[in-house]
């Protein structure tokens, strides 16, 4: 992939709805590196689903 993704050193907005997302998602057993981070991004892009990123911030911002 010509335009992937390799460091979120760049990208602090991703890493921070990356970081949201899976504190929601997996609470406690959330791990919250870079690494992890991107591997939880490239599968939710491999299986079609980065629009849960959104929806996760969309219901946390509205939970506040």
């Amino acid at each position: 992939m010509e335009n992937e993704i390799k460091d979120l050193k760049k990208n602090p907005i991703l890493r921070q709805l990356l970081s949201n997302y899976c504190l929601a998602t997996y609470e406690d057993n959330a791990i919250i590196n870079d690494e992890h981070l991107l591997q939880e991004y490239r599968w939710l892009v491999a299986n079609n689903k980065l629009d849960e990123l959104f929806n996760s911030e969309y219901q946390t911002q509205n939970h506040v």
